[in-house]
């Protein structure tokens, strides 16, 4: 997630679009488990570094084990719900959390899998790296035997894969269910309600005139804070909506020939400043911070606060139940759905490991409904196999279930990405400053995109 970011961090009105039968709520999911289907015989649990395995074993349910699971402190709690669901189901395997202080986490992990004491399963903050000096599993041959990609939009599994040096496609080295932040429209029911906004708006154009219903009823449309430059949560929402999930993807991958210099990116660009023109900000949105803006959206002094959904713990308790959710619209009606996020059920399985059959079969009980009531359980929307339609996003029902229901809408498009800022630091900083800019009217949007492109080109250079 971006570093501004909480370190945690139905039914639409348009038509009811075909999904494909990825993912849908976990709370509407009643799934059987994937049997165990491999081959007997693996060798993958004999304790040497092989980290590209070939012969596995998805029959060890019933063969003791205890696996380490190397857990950030700040994560503990969510993980070690995660374990005790896990052995729960496979009373046979034991997993033990080791925690590290969330400062230390990065900079501990690499020498522990480097080690003769390595943990079986982590979440490595450079994957890359992992991968380039053999620390981590390929997990191809754990995916074909389990039919991960089958279950699991393609999306979420792409942060995982790597080709030559480069995130987003090849062998996969970090895998599971998929659960995260939902990244989306909140808005305040009553003045929702005032101007007139009876259901999602089904594209960018529908979003508009509700706003231009809000500006003309004396509401401000959207409330945001970009003295931290968090207008970038909306502008990273556009990008997706007309660049299309996986050209940013692609970008924050550091793809080769990814650029953000496109008309696509300059329409995004000129959307975001058409609406600071139309007066859809507060005047002061540059001074104001994340702090401030949270208690102007629960203040009622504005229609639409584009955040993500781990600012639910962070609100004022007295507004629960005054607002809800739902997804970005797509850029056109019946378009496809993208938003960021980050995926909190993916782990990846040291190469070291003495129990990489068993590290397999955890990751697996990732993709199941009980994992995924354990992420919901902790605040994060989350996915599991099985419906050919997702339930389409609505003003009614809960915040939990609007939140469910918008996460699966864009896994069912495959609409996973990521925040421009994470593809180099440079970026996240001159990002900030080109907002700044585009708010107070010193830049226009293609010679932002011109100036982001240059920063990003350059840091690949320089990295």
């Amino acid at each position: 997630m971006p570093k501004q970011q909480h370190p945690t961090s139905p039914v639409r009105t348009a038509r009811r679009r075909p999904r494909t039968p990825l993912a849908t709520m976990a709370a509407a999911s009643a799934l059987v488990t994937l049997a165990a289907c491999g081959a007997p015989g693996s060798d993958s649990d004999s304790g040497s570094a092989d980290a590209t395995p070939t012969a596995v074993n998805t029959a060890v349910a019933q063969t003791p084990a205890t696996l380490t699971l190397f857990s950030a402190a700040g994560l503990e709690k969510y993980e070690q719900g995660l374990a005790d669901a896990f052995t729960a189901k496979y009373p046979k395997i034991k997993v033990k959390l080791r925690v590290e202080a969330d400062n230390n986490y990065n900079t501990v992990l690499p020498r522990l899998l480097a080690s003769d004491s390595t943990p079986d399963i982590v979440q490595p903050y450079d994957l890359l790296g992992g991968v380039k000096d053999n620390l981590l599993t390929n997990l191809n041959a754990y995916d074909e035997a389990y039919g991960w990609s089958g279950k699991v939009p393609a999306s979420a599994l792409a942060p995982g894969r790597v080709s030559d040096g480069v995130i987003g496609s090849g062998p996969l080295y970090q895998a599971g269910g998929s659960a995260g932040p939902l990244v989306g429209v909140f808005y305040n029911k009553e003045l929702a309600n005032k101007v007139g906004m009876k259901t999602v708006p089904s594209s960018i154009p529908e979003l508009e005139d509700v706003m231009a219903k809000a500006k003309k009823s004396g509401v401000t449309p959207i409330v945001a804070s970009n003295q931290d430059g968090l207008i970038g949560h909306l502008y990273n929402l556009l990008l997706g909506d007309y660049m299309g999930a996986q050209a940013l993807s692609g970008l924050v991958h550091h793809k080769p020939g990814a650029s953000l210099d496109t008309p696509e990116a300059v329409k995004a660009t000129k959307t975001l400043q058409k609406w600071i023109k139309a007066g859809y900000f507060a005047s002061d949105v540059n001074a104001l911070n994340q702090e401030a803006s949270y208690g102007k959206f629960t203040g009622g002094k504005g229609l639409f606060f584009f955040q993500g959904s781990w600012i639910t713990q962070t609100l004022d308790q007295n507004f629960k139940g005054e607002y809800g959710v739902f997804p970005m619209p797509p850029a056109e009606k019946g378009g496809k759905y993208a938003g960021m996020t980050s995926n909190t059920l993916a782990f990846s399985i040291a190469a070291r490991s003495k129990n990489k059959d068993a590290a397999a079969l955890f990751l697996d009980f990732l993709t199941t409904p009980e994992a995924a009531q354990v992420a919901v359980d902790n605040g994060y929307a989350a996915l599991t196999s099985g419906a050919s339609e997702a339930a389409e996003p609505s003003l009614s029902g809960t915040l939990t279930e609007q939140i469910q229901t918008g996460y699966a809408a864009i896994a069912a498009d495959n609409g996973f990405d990521s925040w421009l800022q994470n593809s180099a630091p440079a970026v996240g900083t001159k990002l900030t400053q080109q907002l700044q800019l585009l708010v107070s009217g010193k830049v226009e949007p293609a010679a932002m995109v011109k100036t982001l492109q240059t920063t990003y080109t350059d840091a690949l250079k320089s990295s």
